[in-house]
């Protein structure tokens, strides 16, 4: 009998335990304390630069609000190195909250902190702020149309002069051809201007503008940090970065040389001696001539193209002109000194020729055996690589570039400049090997809304001064009607 009554016994203490247990239990989970969550969101997503974003958004806890909590703010802007308190509020008593007139400068993300111990975070909220842009195109008069760009931006990551790529598409087509490259300029701190005036293609037409600066991954959509294209696209062939478009009007000019001219300068250099060739590409961008793709030796004409090599040299490792560089490039193209471009060639390599003529689009073009002045290339060629100069050279190094090539001393004068001189600007090389009588020039001439380049190469001539006149003559012959 008592063994049974002890195990009845032990049976009731047991399940009583058990009954404890689970009330105990029940009164722990009753007085844990419930984490809140933060449910909150960000509006625009994306907006443009000076404008603001709103964050609403509400704290629950056991699925009630909870009301007069303390919440932070926090940014964390590009380069996202870590989240800072920009803003504080307590909730309402519902739990809901707001903050209004947030204005990131750059791309953020933003959080919504419930301070305390332990702290609670909401999910980070990405914002993609885009650069505010003006472009403006204005008609100045036949074949001189003004664009325009004006960017606010972050002043994140400097304002350091880059490229402008300006391309044009006759309106109802699909292909954008680059008209022009010039050089960004700083207004002011978070201000980016740039402009260029070109030849319209038709009297209504479409215009691109594409820049690549130092504030670019700051701002925008990251998958849009792109290079500008160097060459024609078509719409959506060619993603680029911070590239705006707009629709302008002009008159066209007509292209200049016109296809008379050129006919005329074929025809004065089929009657001259030895074997000739000229290449022009003309304001609108057109390719013509005579023999144009022949091969010639170019002699001091190659110096340019070293001169393009050294400066993208520089570039490439952020760096400017030192003395030391100047004492080579000055000599070199001024009095076209054949120790100096000795000397360049040495730091740059032929590799580094071989990249600016790919550039440029040579097909001719073929490297030097044994010295230098003996590279092959043809009028074609180095035609198309003057007009493509602004593209090719830094635009931190353009202006210098322009100033040598502009103030060649007179004995290496000869040729174009005597003739374009003062109507056009002339920028130009000569080169010349006058024991096999080959004598050649290179030369971009300029005037407001109008530039062109013209190559002349000549061999077998029977004297330097024979040489000189025929370049100075088909010059004469391309610039008798000027515009």
């Amino acid at each position: 009998m008592r063994t049974r009554l002890a195990a009845v016994g032990g049976a009731r203490l047991g399940a009583v335990a058990v009954a404890l247990a689970a009330l105990a239990s029940t009164v722990a989970s009753a007085a844990a304390p419930v984490t809140p969550t933060l449910r909150v969101t960000v509006t625009p997503g994306e907006l443009t630069y000076g404008a603001g974003v709103t964050v609403t958004g509400s704290l629950l806890g056991a699925g009630n609000g909870v009301g007069a909590a303390p919440l932070a703010l926090q940014a964390d802007p590009y380069p996202f190195r870590g989240f800072a308190t920009v803003a504080r509020t307590i909730t309402a008593a519902d739990g809901s909250f707001s903050f209004v007139a947030i204005q990131p400068d750059r791309d953020t993300r933003l959080r919504v902190i419930l301070q305390g111990s332990p702290a609670t975070a909401s999910p980070q909220l990405p914002v993609t702020v885009d650069p505010g842009v003006a472009i403006n195109a204005r008609s100045l008069g036949p074949g001189q149309t003004r664009l325009s760009l004006r960017v606010r931006h972050t002043p994140q990551g400097g304002s350091a002069s880059v490229s402008a790529w300006w391309f044009v598409a006759a309106r109802g087509t699909r292909l954008f051809r680059l008209a022009t490259v010039t050089s960004t300029r700083t207004l002011a701190p978070g201000l980016t201007y740039a402009s260029a005036i070109i030849d319209p293609p038709s009297r209504r037409f479409l215009y691109r503008v594409c820049i690549n600066p130092p504030w670019e991954r700051a701002m925008g959509p990251a998958a849009s940090h792109r290079p500008c294209p160097q060459n024609a696209f078509t719409v959506g062939a060619a993603a680029s970065s911070l590239a705006y478009q707009g629709e302008g009007r002009g008159i066209p000019a007509p292209a200049y040389p016109s296809a008379g001219a050129i006919a005329a300068a074929r025809s004065f250099l089929d009657a001259r001696a030895g074997q000739t060739s000229f290449a022009v590409v003309n304001s609108s961008g057109q390719l013509s001539g005579v023999r144009e793709h022949e091969h010639f030796q170019t002699a001091s004409v190659v110096k340019v193209m070293m001169l393009v090599a050294y400066l993208q040299m520089l570039n490439a490792r952020h760096r400017g002109l030192h003395a030391a560089d100047t004492a080579l490039l000055y000599p070199m193209i001024h009095i076209s000194d054949n120790e100096a471009a000795s000397a360049v060639l040495a730091v740059v390599g032929d590799a580094a020729l071989a990249r600016v003529a790919r550039q440029s689009g040579m097909t001719d073009y073929a490297p030097a055996v044994g010295w230098w002045a003996y590279t092959q290339s043809s009028a074609a060629d180095q035609a198309r690589f003057f007009f493509a100069l602004e593209r090719l050279i830094p635009p931190q190094f353009y202006g210098y570039a322009r100033a040598l090539l502009s103030s060649i001393e007179p004995s290496q004068s000869w040729g174009v400049p005597p003739v374009a001189r003062p109507r056009w600007q002339v920028f130009f090389k000569t080169g010349a090997l006058p024991s096999e009588g080959l004598f050649n020039e290179v030369a971009r001439l300029e005037r407001p809304g109008v530039r062109f380049t013209v190559a002349v190469f000549t061999d077998g001539d029977p004297s330097m001064g024979y040489g000189e006149q025929t370049i100075e003559g088909l010059a004469s012959v391309l610039l008798a009607h000027s515009p």
